[in-house]
């Protein structure tokens, strides 16, 4: 756990240094963007159209969004069960233009704009199984 938070400190810093504000929801705010996040990217499968690796991180930093939030992934987030996490569900709201985060995927994350239109997802599996990945909402079908 003290790696984690090390690492969690890092990434904190990293984005302030680049002019990147944070905001630390409440646990029943970061359960609901959790909700919302899983009913839109739920269903993301391989065949699902997206991007991985560096064109993934690529077209995250050529969006325009610069108000969006990060999830930390979980393995109490049910539709996406990769992560081997135990912490729970945590969401903060950053405002500032996007950065590469790849250095921090140990963190296990999906970053996305408030309107939900697409998600950057970072876990401990980039790099060897393709991620990151990015994907536009429009492109996935829950089924």
């Amino acid at each position: 756990m003290a790696a984690w938070t090390e690492l969690l400190d890092r990434f904190f810093e990293y984005l302030a240094d680049h002019g990147i504000t944070s905001t630390e929801m409440t646990q029943k705010q970061s359960f609901a963007i959790q909700k919302q996040w899983t009913s839109k990217f739920g269903g993301f499968r391989q065949g699902t159209r997206h991007k991985h690796g560096y064109r993934a991180v690529e077209q995250f930093l050529s969006e325009p969004s610069r108000d969006y939030v990060i999830l930390f992934l979980s393995s109490r987030i049910t539709a996406f069960p990769i992560s081997t996490n135990q912490r729970p569900c945590a969401a903060f709201e950053f405002a500032g233009s996007p950065v590469d985060l790849s250095a921090f995927n140990e963190l296990e994350f999906a970053v996305f704009p408030n309107s939900y239109d697409w998600t950057m997802v970072h876990t401990h599996e980039d790099g060897s199984l393709g991620g990151p990945y990015f994907v536009y909402a429009n492109d996935i079908t829950n089924t």
